[in-house]
């Protein structure tokens, strides 16, 4: 076997094992997939603090899932755009699991909204 064989034999190797260790290590400490619409596609700021007054009542029942759970208007986006969402922050994963899946069994506040962990 030739010597540039073995090169591109050693290479393939270590390409495959940096992907399986990747690939482990993706599944062990998983990142979070919370995402918001793009900034232009995000009510203003007036819009989602009416949505949020509109369903006081549903943020009330949110926040009380937990003691360190909050409900606001937020504004992801760069300063100087008027774009903004409704923004629920939480601290633990059974929080997440909670608001999750209230949100699920309610209307929503009609505006985007996006769970961010504290």
């Amino acid at each position: 076997m030739s010597l540039l064989s073995k090169i591109a034999i050693g290479a393939v190797a270590v390409v495959a094992i940096g992907a399986g260790a990747a690939a482990v290590l993706g599944a062990a400490f998983p990142t979070s997939t919370d995402t918001h619409p793009p900034c232009e596609e995000l009510p203003t700021a007036a819009e989602a603090s009416a949505a949020l007054t509109r369903s006081e009542s549903l943020a009330t029942d949110i926040a009380a899932l937990g003691k360190g759970i909050s409900v606001e208007v937020g504004s992801p986006c760069p300063k100087g755009q008027d774009r903004a969402l409704i923004q629920v922050t939480y601290g633990s994963k059974p929080e997440r699991e909670a608001i999750s899946g209230l949100l699920a069994r309610r209307d929503g506040f009609g505006v985007p909204v996006h769970l961010v962990e504290r």
